[in-house]
């Protein structure tokens, strides 16, 4: 018999994270859908969740994730995905992930189906603690590209997108050519941060964010900080005298040929400090 979708809470577990990642393991494990489902209620999530390959995690409308601790809340390994996601930081000692993508798994190619889907991650402990989305990649080979990431709204934490790519001992690793449309930063300390060299062996190049909104606040210091090649960033930023920082973009000494299109930001709040950057 092949199953539609899977329900979550038709499994068992010593609580909700190990309830749902017995969905996940029996998804991956069996023919028949790939889809797990939650049901519309909270779940309070105490330990990681791994998306295991070929499997979507669908969040129902009024489902939730309600995060007490301090761990990486969700990892998605290649060709798993995550829809309707709404996760809530209820605990002020959590500092980690929470949404995690790691180059190891090799995520390229364009016919690959990893994709990040309609998306709120909220911070209401009031810390201001903790990484929304990362991306990070350190090992030979290792690659994170051509992923989709629609809709995310970020809200309350430290740093909303961090792109992360390490020198490895051999080779190259990448995080490039990505695609980040409809995103929402809203009163988070950092904004977007690119952590990488120019170019290779380890770089941050080619991605691209369209139609952003972002409202900073009293605790933002940075809306941008970018390192990498080819990058672009189009969208709008709100009430930009909040922000005492004076340099609200920075371009890295290992940048090139990005390009910021927020024409709300006036060019004396960006410091460029790289190559062939458009402001």
């Amino acid at each position: 018999m092949i199953v539609m979708t899977i329900l979550a809470d038709n499994f068992k577990g010593a609580n909700d994270a190990a309830i749902v990642q017995a969905a996940i393991d029996y998804a991956f494990a069996n023919k028949g859908s790939k889809t797990v489902l939650l049901s519309d209620r909270d779940y309070v999530i105490t330990a990681k969740v791994v998306i295991k390959q070929g499997v979507k995690l669908l969040f129902g409308y009024a489902s939730r994730f309600v995060i007490r601790g301090n761990f990486r809340v969700l990892e998605l390994q290649r060709n798993a995905s995550l829809e309707g996601a709404y996760i809530a930081i209820d605990d002020v000692n959590f500092n980690s992930q929470v949404i995690y993508l790691d180059g190891k798994y090799k995520y390229y190619n364009t016919w690959n189906k990893t994709k990040i889907k309609d998306i709120n991650i909220v911070n209401w402990s009031g810390s201001y603690k903790g990484t929304g989305l990362h991306l990070y990649s350190n090992g030979t080979g290792h690659e994170i590209s051509f992923v989709n990431f629609e809709n995310i709204n970020i809200a309350g934490l430290n740093t909303a997108i961090r792109l992360q790519s390490v020198k490895p001992a051999t080779g190259y690793s990448w995080i490039n050519a990505n695609r980040f449309t409809d995103v929402s930063i809203d009163d988070c300390v950092q904004g977007i941060i690119f952590i990488s060299s120019e170019s290779i062996p380890n770089e941050c190049s080619g991605n691209f964010f369209t139609n952003m909104q972002i409202q900073p606040s009293a605790k933002t210091v940075k809306l941008f900080t970018i390192s990498g090649q080819y990058n672009e960033f189009y969208g709008m930023a709100w009430d930009l005298s909040l922000v005492k920082n004076n340099t609200l973009v920075e371009f890295t000494s290992q940048s090139s040929y990005n390009k910021i299109s927020i024409r709300s930001i006036p060019a004396s709040r960006i410091a460029d400090k790289g190559r062939f950057n458009v402001k």
